[in-house]
């Protein structure tokens, strides 16, 4: 069967019944029962349910349709388009109304979200402020010890750190205390008074500063004993032959000790018990002349880092004991010598020398200048094609090469003239410099090394 088809001028009256009708719902606030106006349909009921689905659409296109005059000549088809436009315009506002206030929202949160950030990120910032500051501080702290270490390692706490042990029989017994404490004081030198295991010494001990006491060693004690005797007690000794045994007592306590043995007005205490004696002749008081010369002799002969110091004094007395100290804490912090230590800091460089600063810091520079007949001009030849001594070396110690090109591997070098112009080093400097080096007997002369005598005499054995 084919579907009934309702006309169209007879859906206009449905519609405009329905129309009425939710005319008189608006005026009324009633309750509409919607099948009736419905009932003439199955498409008109299908319309005006997916229409009062909606009551807002409802009531929008009851005012669209109020807008065309023209009822009748308004067709289904252009009011279902119309219609439609108008909801799509409804639906696409409302989306965007709720898309703004979904932005809205979302920008609000995020301004919340951006001022908490905000706070971390400066609260961050400030912990990495700290941070570095510490670090800063740290750094600069580290600094600051490395270079009161460098100060301490060349010495320059040294007069402040070393400490001197005076043994109280010294100060109390003597006429030196009085002077000897004063000239300490003077020269702001700490010490003790203290009770030694060996009776009228001083020892020395070097004390490491407070402020680097954390990344050093402790003290340490100083192997140096110094013996402090009047003169009469010191003849007493030797009259009664126990000096040999008070030596041998010190050096059991102290082993590695450098012993001596100070004598306060020796000779002269001596020469007035002479005089006294001679003088009176008949009155025997028993004393004889002690023989010093031959017990200070025997100090130095027959024990090691043994040895003596007589004082006119007490004031020279004073100031030896401390020019001693002062020498001691230096001492502690003074290069060692070596091989290349020659000739006293190279004092062989004549003062008139351009570059005698240079050979002073140079160690090879002063072994080069310390060879005999090799002038400065020749060491700096020497050192500009071969900086160190090991560079030198390496070649005179290739098997190789023969001795005669060793000999003469030096005479192209060249040389700054002394008035203008440059000259070669010479056959005769490089033979004598190959020679000097290479010389395997300590105990043959230089002048013999240069004319091959070590040469010769290795060969022939």
């Amino acid at each position: 069967m084919n579907p009934k088809v309702v006309p169209e001028g007879k859906i206009w009256g449905r519609m405009k019944q329905c129309i009425q009708l939710l005319k008189m719902k608006r005026n009324l606030n009633g309750i509409l029962d919607l099948e009736i106006c419905l009932s003439g349909s199955a498409n008109l009921i299908q319309m005006s349910e997916n229409c009062f689905s909606q009551p807002t659409c409802l009531q929008d296109d009851v005012a669209l349709v109020d807008d065309y005059p023209d009822k009748e000549n308004f067709s289904m088809e252009q009011m279902g388009n119309t219609l439609n436009a108008k909801r799509s315009l409804k639906v696409n506002s409302n989306k965007k109304n709720s898309t703004d206030d979904a932005v809205g929202k979302k920008k609000k949160m995020s301004k919340e979200e951006r001022m908490l950030f905000m706070e971390e990120k400066k609260k961050k910032k400030e912990q990495e402020k700290l941070q570095k500051a510490a670090l800063k501080a740290e750094a600069a702290e580290l600094k600051k010890m490395q270079k009161e270490m460098q100060k301490w390692e060349k010495g320059k706490f040294a007069q402040k750190s070393i400490v001197a042990g005076i043994d109280a029989k010294v100060v109390e017994l003597g006429s030196v205390g009085g002077h000897l404490l004063t000239r300490f004081a003077e020269k702001g030198i700490k010490y003790r008074i203290i009770s030694n295991p060996i009776a009228r010494s001083i020892v020395w001990t070097m004390t490491v500063p407070d402020h680097i006491s954390q990344s050093s060693p402790q003290g340490t004690e100083i192997p140096y004993v110094l013996l402090v005797y009047e003169a009469e007690e010191f003849c007493n000794l030797v009259l009664n032959e126990s000096l040999m045994d008070q030596v041998s007592l010190v050096q059991r306590h102290y082993p590695s000790h450098t012993i001596c043995f100070l004598t306060n007005r020796l000779m002269a205490h001596i020469n007035k018990r002479e005089k006294e004696h001679y003088k009176n002749r008949t009155n025997n008081s028993g004393w004889r002349h002690p023989a010093v010369e031959e017990a200070l002799a025997k100090l130095t002969t027959h024990f090691v880092r043994v040895h003596s110091r007589q004082c006119i004094d007490e004031a020279e007395v004073a100031e030896h004991v401390v020019g001693l100290t002062s020498s001691l804490a230096s001492c502690q912090f003074r290069k060692k010598l070596t091989r290349l230590s020659v000739n006293a800091n190279g004092s062989l460089v004549p003062k008139d020398c351009v570059d005698k600063n240079l050979i002073k810091k140079s160690p090879w520079l002063k072994a080069l200048v310390a060879i005999p007949k090799v002038q400065p001009r020749y060491a700096i030849a020497i050192w500009k094609k071969y900086p160190t001594m090991k560079s030198l070396l390496s070649i005179y110690m290739d098997p190789s090469k023969s001795v005669h090109e060793k000999e003469f591997l030096l005479k192209d070098l060249t040389v700054e003239g002394l008035l203008g112009g440059d000259r070669r080093l010479g056959e005769v400097c490089s033979k004598r410099v190959y020679r000097v080096l290479m010389a395997q007997s300590g105990s043959i002369k230089t002048d013999d090394v240069e004319d091959g005598a070590d040469f010769f005499r290795s060969h022939s054995n």
